[in-house]
């Protein structure tokens, strides 16, 4: 009955967008595109369909629902903004239509990239990284794109943080400008430990299981939970060292679940991702050196809302206080309001 309503709830949202998000992005003229532009990278079991500036899908969320409403509202603040494409389905193309209750629904999407310059959200974040920066390199290629601000949600940002160390080492044409994750893990985990007892990694928190229990009823996803294991996701961030030098970084996380006494290892956090992971609290300077931090009593995504008798607009993809937070992350990079470090963010 849950899951009923999980699937209930967001078509209802979608349809209820459908007006508004047709109209917003349609447009498929070529126009002029500025050389910097928003990138928006969606996470874990996700689909989202590439738009453009001016060309979104032009029935249900005009990006899908991972990023529909903060696409439409960041173009509407006038920035040159792009979803990259993501299937969760390995060596398929994203459709331009599908009817699936939790990643859209949506239709009569633009052409879509080539499938080398597509992100498989349910595989290798290694890989996932390589095919982000293949396509902001296409990206350069296509549209004259020269500097980005990556925005990514989940695990968008470990594709992302991947993705920006494959465009420095390739020495790609692209500048990565800003840094932008929303419930992103920074620290392994929590609904990656233990993997397969989801009680205890979400500490009895109900909603928390049930998404452990479906994700872990995906065999592709075995390859993503090992990657979190504490050693090997140690290891990982170690090598990221020096990756972001240069990026000023805005962390946004959900704290919209909490227990009173529970350990500060797992509370409070957005039903997926712990507080602490989402803030990078024991993440080094020397990976992370230069960071504000933003935490909002809401879940990780429009489903975990709904799952938890919630409105989808209490999470951090669709509440208009973090798209603010997004839209001034972007706006002021590079200026010396981003020069101070640690903004925000709790102490090691």
């Amino acid at each position: 009955m849950r899951t009923r309503s999980l699937v209930v709830a967001v078509a209802a949202l979608g349809m209820a967008l459908a007006g508004c998000t047709s109209s917003s992005g349609s447009d498929s003229s070529s126009g002029s595109v500025s050389p910097r532009a928003v990138v928006l990278v969606s996470g874990v079991a996700s689909v989202t369909p590439f738009t453009t500036p001016e060309a979104a899908c032009t029935t249900g969320f005009s990006a899908g629902a991972s990023w529909g409403p903060m696409r439409d509202y960041l173009v509407s603040e006038g920035f040159t903004v792009f979803t990259a494409p993501v299937t969760n389905i390995p060596g398929q193309q994203v459709q331009t239509s599908l009817d699936d209750n939790v990643n859209g629904p949506f239709g009569g999407c633009p052409e879509q990239p080539p499938f080398d310059v597509t992100i498989t959200s349910i595989n290798d974040p290694q890989l996932g990284g390589q095919r982000l920066a293949a396509f902001i390199d296409w990206l350069n290629t296509e549209y004259g794109i020269t500097s980005v601000d990556v925005v990514a949600h989940s695990l968008g940002g470990i594709f992302s943080r991947n993705g920006i160390r494959y465009l420095k080492e390739s020495d790609s044409p692209v500048m990565v400008r800003s840094f932008t994750t929303l419930s992103s893990p920074w620290e392994p985990v929590m609904i990656a430990n233990p993997p397969y007892e989801p009680e205890k990694a979400c500490d009895g928190l109900e909603v928390c299981a049930e998404i452990v229990k479906g994700l872990t009823a995906i065999p592709e996803l075995a390859v993503i939970v090992e990657f979190f294991q504490p050693e090997i996701y140690g290891r990982w961030t170690e090598l990221q060292e020096g990756v972001l030098d240069g990026v000023p970084v805005t962390l946004v996380t959900g704290t919209m679940f909490t227990k009173p006494g529970g350990s500060p290892e797992k509370w409070p956090n957005d039903g997926y991702v712990q507080y602490s992971a989402g803030v990078a609290r024991t993440v080094p300077d020397s990976v992370l050196p230069q960071r504000a931090c933003f935490a909002f009593p809401l879940s990780h995504s429009g489903g975990t809302s709904v799952l938890a008798g919630a409105s989808p607009a209490e999470s951090v993809v669709y509440s208009p206080a973090v798209m603010q937070v997004v839209a001034n992350g972007i706006r002021t990079a590079g200026t010396p309001k981003q020069l101070a470090n640690r903004l925000g963010c709790p102490v090691p």
